[in-house]
């Protein structure tokens, strides 16, 4: 009877210090979560052309991109992450030597921005250039499609 007594304290202490543990886990995964996305992404910008057979000339290399046009012109955007430090790894990945401007944008789409940071988590986790470059082509054309279906 002691020893049913004794094994079933321990059993419920384990379980406690087993559900704390487990839960303190994802309890950070969720504040982790919430913090990415401030609704603030960085775009990756190529370059901006005054008119569109410009643009085509100086793009006809790039393995993918999106351009969107402004008064100010064509502007050829070639990556988008919640993370700046992801800049170099996703440029490199399409062995581009120009420099890239990068533009910090607020954007409030929950669903692109969950999107968005599951490819980054991809991105951060691989050292692939085609499957940085395919995160990449899938981000943009998403992106292209919030543009399209706000104008």
């Amino acid at each position: 009877m002691k020893n049913n007594i004794k094994l079933a304290v321990i059993a419920v202490l384990l379980g406690i210090i087993l559900g704390k543990y487990i839960f303190s886990q994802y309890k950070e995964d969720v504040i982790d979560t919430m913090n990415i996305t401030n609704n603030q992404i960085y775009i990756m910008q190529y370059g901006v052309y005054k008119n569109e057979d410009n643009m085509k000339e100086n793009t006809k290399d790039l393995k993918n991109y999106f351009y969107y046009t402004d008064e100010k012109g064509y502007h050829v955007i070639i990556g988008i992450t919640t993370k700046e430090n992801l800049k170099d790894k996703i440029v490199d990945s399409y062995n581009i030597k120009s420099n890239i401007y990068m533009k910090k944008i607020q954007l409030d789409n929950e669903e692109f921005l969950r999107l968005l940071e599951q490819y980054d988590s991809l991105i951060e986790q691989t050292t692939d250039k085609d499957i940085i470059v395919s995160a990449e082509k899938q981000i943009l054309s998403k992106y292209e499609e919030i543009l399209t279906d706000n104008e």
